[in-house]
């Protein structure tokens, strides 16, 4: 028992919500502080009221009969009486303090509701803080078999549970369980035998709440997850909009979603009854138990056990502990959900990224400027280790030329570039630039000296010269909060380290700048959701742009000129050219007319180099690559 409580306290004290906390340990104080006050005025609220009741009990005024019946009278006789008579002593001083109570508890509810809402969303931030920053530093490799939707729900849903769990742990422990015990603690000293009904009431109230609620979870939780399904089938009907209307599916689509929203509906109905029922049924029940409470009070009075005003601070004690039992038992309902989120939280958090793949290894050090030197030896790499997709593949690259990767589909060709980038490391073998093994290079000073077009252009929702700006930011020593910071913030061009006119520039060379100037508003146009509205060809020249801006030794081009048409295939082929001059150029192409110039082509297949040279070199030799290039010449004739 004693082993186990320590490896509780061990893991709780490496948690990130124990971290949070610890981070902003004045602001819990601060919180427990004022609901710890906040219980002892709870505790301290009846007296004055019993003081006062038992007073007129025990010294009843018989002036002035005809006040009883006569308005005027009352209100003349009640005033002579303040300003003449000391009857009313007693009465100032009880309201006194009951107000100074009502002045005190209000003050301290305002601090406790901004401080508790505060420490939530610092606890929140902290813990999403170090989640996201634990996500980006895992390798490639992770997020190819992590489903997207699952970490986006643990950053955002989880994350945000998390101050649930927190203020309903707080205000349970610090404030409704110590009002509890305090109330049954006063009350035995009081009576101990009437102290027994409080006993009883206790957990009826609990366990009656604790069912009911638990029903009406169960008829919300189903209705939230139909609301989910309908949330991912209405975001795939409109990503797939063009699919559905060129095969008349739209009625479908509708009567499904009807469907799924009448299911909804009843499920809500049914929880809304739930809810009525654990309404009525409690209220019902509290009254019952003020009844009972009240009828034993009234036999202890008539046995001489009670006075009047202690009656009335069992009543009001008796109202005050509703409250924190139903919090209780709301929250031990909880427990499972809450445990829930946080084994999520800490699932990421706990990932040692050198176990799972390619990360910046401890002892890195920063690159110093590239000349663009490149070399593999022996490199074998399988993205499932007993598959492998390169084999022994050795190759050496000057600086300054222009390299061609060429080969079927699944040769390995991308491949190559991604270990250059060290999105994978392989599992044989090793790369280096300038015979400095990457391994160990700082992953951000290696890869700001690369300039990378991808396929996929990767368009954000941002003006089109902040998307063009991101390319600068690489060149920092922390290109991704820096990234981050630019998208958090909307601030614009000027922070993303690149003025107007480099922007300009770098669009200009990519042939960009005549669409560009085309747009309603030019470079300040904000680009929608993956560039919506902008051609492929149009979106691979603004990453070509980017690519420009960041003006790094080494050019990764993964299939560059894919899916253009011939006039997109001519101004990105022009811009590609400009870009490579003066710098080492890794290309991957299955256009073999748009690597014809370069100074080597390497031909992959099945992971090994087959061919390698010059176009005309490898012509003359009559193998793969002249296999694939009169194919490729042969259907553009057919064409």
């Amino acid at each position: 028992m004693k082993d186990r409580f320590k490896n509780w306290n061990a893991s709780f004290r490496s948690s990130q919500l124990y971290l949070a906390l610890k981070a902003h340990r004045r602001l819990v104080l601060v919180v427990c502080i004022t609901m710890v006050a906040q219980t002892g005025l709870t505790l301290v609220q009846p007296w004055p009221i019993r003081m006062m009741i038992d007073h007129v009990v025990e010294n009843p005024s018989h002036q002035d009969i005809a006040a009883k019946y006569d308005l005027l009278r009352f209100i003349v006789s009640t005033m002579k009486r303040f300003f003449y008579s000391q009857d009313f002593d007693f009465l100032y001083k009880g309201v006194g303090i009951l107000l100074a109570i009502h002045l005190i508890n209000s003050i301290l509810l305002y601090f406790q509701n901004i401080s508790l809402s505060r420490l939530g969303q610092q606890v929140v931030l902290h813990i999403r803080k170090n989640l996201f920053a634990q996500m980006m530093t895992l390798p490639q490799s992770f997020f190819e078999k992590a489903q997207t939707g699952d970490l986006t729900s643990r950053i955002s849903k989880d994350t945000a549970d998390t101050q649930d769990i927190l203020e309903s742990f707080i205000t349970i422990f610090v404030r409704s369980v110590p009002t509890v015990i305090g109330i049954l603690i006063v009350s035995f000293s009081i009576d101990w035998i009437y102290a027994l009904t409080f006993v009883l009431v206790i957990p009826v109230v609990y366990w009656a709440n604790f069912i009911l609620t638990r029903r009406t979870k169960e008829a919300m939780r189903r209705q939230r997850r139909i609301e989910g399904e309908m949330a991912s089938n209405v975001q795939e009907a409109f990503y797939y909009h063009k699919a559905i209307a060129t095969l008349s599916m739209e009625s479908d689509i509708v009567d499904d979603f009807m469907e799924s929203s009448r299911q909804s509906a009843s499920h809500g109905l049914e929880a809304g009854r739930s809810q009525a029922t654990l309404t009525s049924a409690l209220t019902l029940l509290i009254g019952i138990t003020s009844l009972f409470v009240l009828f034993v009070g009234i036999l202890r009075i008539l046995h001489g056990c009670l006075t009047v005003g202690q009656l009335m601070v069992f009543l009001s004690y008796l109202n005050s502990i509703f409250g924190p039992i139903r919090e209780i038992s709301k929250f031990t309902g909880r427990i499972a959900k809450s445990a829930a989120a946080l084994e999520r939280i800490e699932e990421i958090a706990r990932l040692n990224p050198l176990e799972i793949g390619a990360v910046e290894l401890p002892g890195a050090v920063e690159a110093r400027s590239f000349r663009g030197n490149i070399a593999w030896k022996d490199v074998t790499f399988g993205y499932k280790p007993d598959q492998a997709v390169l084999q022994n593949f050795s190759l050496a690259i000057s600086s300054g030329r222009k390299v061609a990767f060429v080969g079927e589909s699944g040769s390995g060709k991308s491949t190559v570039l991604q270990l250059l980038m060290r999105l994978y490391d392989p599992q044989h073998g090793y790369i280096t630039i300038d015979g400095v093994d990457i391994r160990s290079l700082k992953l951000p000073s290696l890869r700001s000296q690369m300039a990378v077009v991808l396929q996929d252009s990767y368009i954000f929702n941002m003006s089109i010269a902040e998307n063009i700006g991101v390319g600068k930011l690489g060149a920092s020593n922390d290109p991704i909060s820096v990234f981050f910071s630019l998208i958090r913030e909307n601030i614009g061009v000027g922070k993303s380290g690149a003025t107007q006119e480099e922007i300009v520039e770098a669009a200009k060379a990519a042939e960009a700048d005549d669409f560009i100037r085309m747009l309603p508003q030019g470079y300040e146009t904000t680009l929608g959701e993956g560039g919506a509205g902008l051609s492929g060809g149009q979106k691979r020249r603004l990453a070509i742009a980017r690519a420009f801006l960041r003006n790094s030794p080494i050019i990764l081009l993964d299939e560059p000129t894919v899916g253009l048409d011939a006039a997109s295939e001519q101004k990105v082929s022009e811009a590609v050219r400009r870009l490579s001059q003066g710098k080492t150029t890794l290309i991957v192409s299955h256009q073999l007319a748009t690597v014809s110039d370069a100074d080597l082509i390497v031909v992959l297949s099945g992971g090994r180099i087959v061919e390698s040279g010059s176009h005309l070199k490898l012509l003359e030799m009559g193998g793969l690559y002249k296999t694939l290039w009169e194919t490729q010449q042969g259907e553009a004739q057919h064409l």
